[in-house]
């Protein structure tokens, strides 16, 4: 059984339709790139498939409708991370953190030990476990960008949904970025990634979904990406290149 299966499936925003009657599915256990120009509805597809919005067409999550699935239940199993939200208030690191935590117990109810030991060990995965008592409007880009990442790990959610998850860090730290959900996905867990620099995250993933206009152009393992998809989702010639380890990367002519 696919992790998400989806027919006819059409959303947008603002009486806008961005994703257009789209038909696919997506494999569990694997991370999965989302490709193509701005515009093109991978930020759409992701708040979709993470219960954000109304839709048309049918969107299955497993065996269940997701329109159906209760939003706690879901946030149990699935982890949104948006490509910007804003943190404007003075919440020290530890406690947006600990939001993740907030679907295994009211808003009101205090932390549990294991809620605190699953906020430290996120902290510690995502590179921020020095920054747990300061604020997080004292922090750059890329270390608010981590914290909100670490924040969807306190979630450990089976499935991560991440809308450019490393546009703000440095290559350092986008490697480790992917190399941890190459982890997480070695246990079984599934993600699905939007992404603009294709040899930073291709290099990581199993398959890929390429977006332009609201529809789907190609998608499959990333092995089956070549040229001629490239120069139709960005309207420029690209050349494959093979590095010294054997890895594809491919670069605008």
């Amino acid at each position: 059984m696919k992790l998400y299966a989806f027919s006819g499936l059409s959303a947008g925003y603002g009486g806008k339709t961005v994703i257009d009657g789209i038909s696919g599915g997506i494999e569990r256990g694997r991370i999965t790139a989302l490709i193509g120009p701005n515009g093109g509805g991978k930020s759409t597809l992701l708040r979709t498939l993470g219960g954000l919005g109304r839709y048309g067409g049918s969107l299955s999550f497993g065996s269940r409708e997701v329109k159906d699935i209760p939003r706690r239940d879901f946030g149990r199993m699935v982890g949104f991370l948006p490509q910007s939200t804003s943190v404007r208030a003075a919440f020290s690191v530890y406690e947006v953190i600990s939001l993740g935590r907030l679907p295994f117990h009211g808003a009101l109810e205090p932390m549990r030990r294991q809620d605190d030991a699953i906020v430290l060990e996120s902290a510690e995965l995502a590179g921020v476990e020095h920054l747990l008592f300061r604020t997080v409007t004292e922090l750059s880009g890329g270390e608010r960008q981590r914290v909100l990442f670490a924040m969807t790990l306190a979630q450990r959610p089976g499935t991560f949904l991440l809308d450019e998850p490393t546009s703000a860090l440095d290559p350092n730290h986008s490697r480790r970025i992917f190399e941890l959900l190459r982890e997480l996905a070695a246990e079984g867990r599934s993600v699905v990634a939007a992404v603009h620099d294709l040899n930073s995250a291709i290099s990581y993933c199993d398959d890929f979904i390429a977006l332009k206009d609201g529809k789907i152009r190609a998608c499959g393992p990333v092995g089956l990406l070549d040229g001629d998809i490239l120069r139709g989702l960005y309207g420029i010639n690209f050349r494959r290149y093979r590095s010294e380890d054997g890895k594809i990367a491919w670069h605008p002519e």
